[in-house]
């Protein structure tokens, strides 16, 4: 067994034990009791309620939650009931929601909560959807009425319903109504992702891989945002309802577009759906239209979500048919968007039928379940595209690697220093460059002594000491069978003359080295307005008298 194997065997039985331990910690401290954190009682007031219509009585004796029939807008909608004679706790408050409303709450006839719209902004107050409120509620009102004001500013499928008001301590009704962790998850991470990816994708180099994750990132921030904007988890950190529900409003509106960039720059279909381009446009357009009948107060975004939903999903159906066809014809690289597609408008369909036949769940886990699960199935294709893209990127290069490497010496062949003449030759602002030509003596007559293996394995060992020589940012090439040349930048006449002089003597004077070589040098001035090729005869010049002096000593 290697020294390597052994110790990657030594390093999966350590892993193990400290497993074993890790189970066996939490077996022990499981015993370990601790009070539940939810441990008062909250306790649903069903009534008996009584509600009024702008001071009418509608209704005695309900239980709620209750439905209240339309119209609502521009009415106060009030339910009131006798409170008990005594309190749950010392600290009760209660949780009341409301939706598309605002809300003042009395006993008997003191203020002590109001949510109400700003003076300024919008011409009809927003109020944003499902919110939840807490009210203290002090041991002087024991056995007082309780009323609860609502006037609502829309007539949507948001308006009129009445949900159950729950009476205990903040911290308990704090935990009961903000438990839904799965969603505020699942949207938070959408976000965290989608910003990542989105940042990611600018380090991208490739055009088409670049908008691909740049898209990807922009519908996964569409997701995240309408995921996490629905959740009552959000309250813990914003207490703006308003604010939050224009998240999930620009998402509804801004998706289409992003989604089918996404898909143009990610699958082979363009052809097919500039159309759905062109289509998703209106979506952005429809979103910054309803914005102005809000500014007129003609209407509300929360008004016309049933319909854009329904757009929405007629959208995505129309697409996802087209792609299914594409798919039958042969596409197979639409499957993954297929799958994904299939998650988005299941979930869609499903909020776009409970919105439709008024229910309202309490969590929407499922639901944004499967919008996860669509950013996954993309998120997967995403990073297979640009794998492979980097691997055929990656097989380029190593071709062209070959293509101007010299296979034996593995430095610059022939056509890679044709290829830097150009360079040299475009560049306009160039500083010095030292060129060192260099000959390997006598290889031909080792090469008919010793055999061509000799010769070559000769070029190779020169090849590499030489690159060890000369510094870090100079390129060398194979220039002739045994001739060699350096191109070295930032220099002076008196550098290059000392960098000649250090490899003449190393190939001279080493022990260890059999044969010698001759060297010759000379720089390269732009503002001399010389051409290189004459530079480089210079230095060829200078290396065959280098050549003849060393003959002429061993003579």
């Amino acid at each position: 067994m290697s020294a390597t194997s052994a110790e990657h065997q030594i390093q999966r039985i350590l892993v193990f034990l400290a497993l074993v331990a890790l189970v066996l910690a939490f077996h022990f401290d499981s015993f370990l009791e601790m009070e539940a954190l939810l441990n008062e009682p909250v306790t649903e007031w069903e009534g008996p309620w009584t509600i009024a219509e702008d001071g009418n009585i509608i209704a005695r004796n309900v239980t709620l939650p209750y439905t209240i029939s339309g119209p609502y807008l521009g009415k106060t909608f009030t339910i009131s009931m006798q409170l008990p004679a005594e309190l749950p706790n010392h600290h009760t408050a209660i949780a009341v929601d409301t939706s598309m409303s605002s809300l003042l709450v009395k006993v008997d006839d003191e203020l002590i909560y109001s949510f109400t719209g700003p003076k300024k902004g919008w011409k009809r107050p927003v109020y944003g959807g499902a919110t939840t409120h807490f009210v203290r509620i002090d041991d002087r009102f024991q056995g007082k009425k309780l009323s609860l004001i609502y006037a609502y500013t829309s007539n949507n499928a948001f308006s009129g319903h009445i949900r159950p008001v729950l009476a205990g301590s903040k911290a308990s009704l704090l935990l009961t109504k903000f438990k839904e962790w799965p969603s505020f998850f699942f949207g938070f991470s959408l976000l965290l992702l989608g910003t990542l990816i989105f940042i990611f994708s600018f380090a991208i180099q490739t055009k088409d891989e670049r908008k691909s994750f740049f898209y990807f990132g922009l519908v996964l921030l569409m997701l995240g945002s309408w995921v996490f904007s629905q959740t009552p988890s959000k309250f813990l950190f914003f207490r703006n309802p308003a604010l939050l529900i224009n998240l999930s409003f620009f998402a509804l509106y801004l998706l289409p577009n992003f989604l089918v960039n996404y898909i143009y720059h990610s699958y082979p279909v363009h052809r097919r759906i500039r159309h759905f381009r062109r289509v998703s446009l209106i979506f952005i357009l429809a979103y910054v239209l309803g914005a102005v009948l809000q500014v007129l107060g003609i209407t509300q975004y929360t008004d016309l979500l049933l319909v854009s939903g329904l757009a929405l999903a007629l959208f995505l159906l129309s697409l996802f048919a087209c792609l299914f066809l594409e798919y039958l014809k042969g596409n197979s690289r639409l499957s993954s968007f297929l799958l994904a597609m299939g998650f988005l408008l299941f979930s869609i369909l499903a909020e776009v039928v409970l919105l439709a036949m008024n229910i309202t769940l309490e969590s929407a886990v499922i639901l944004h379940f499967g919008m996860a699960m669509a950013a996954v199935v993309l998120f997967w294709h995403s990073i297979t595209l640009v794998r492979q893209k980097t691997e055929g990127l990656l097989k380029e290069q190593m071709l062209l690697e070959m293509a101007y490497t010299d296979a034996l010496t593995a430095v610059g062949n022939r056509a890679s220093y044709e290829r830097e003449l150009e360079r040299i030759a475009q560049k306009t602002h160039l500083e010095p460059l030292g060129v060192l030509m260099m000959d390997i003596n006598d290889l031909k007559l080792i090469n008919d002594r010793e055999g061509h293996k000799a010769g070559d394995l000769i070029l190779k060992d020169f090849s590499q000491r030489l690159v060890h020589l000369l510094p870090h940012h100079a390129q060398v090439f194979r220039y002739g069978g045994d001739e060699f040349l350096a191109i070295i930048p930032s220099v002076t006449e008196t550098s290059v003359q000392n960098l000649a002089n250090t490899v003449l003597a190393y190939f001279s004077t080493s022990q260890k080295i059999t044969y010698q070589v001759a060297v010759g040098s000379a720089v390269y001035i732009p503002k001399k307005k010389e051409k290189f090729a004459n530079i480089v005869s210079k230095a060829d010049d200078a290396m065959y008298r280098c050549k003849a002096d060393m003959k002429a000593q061993k003579a």
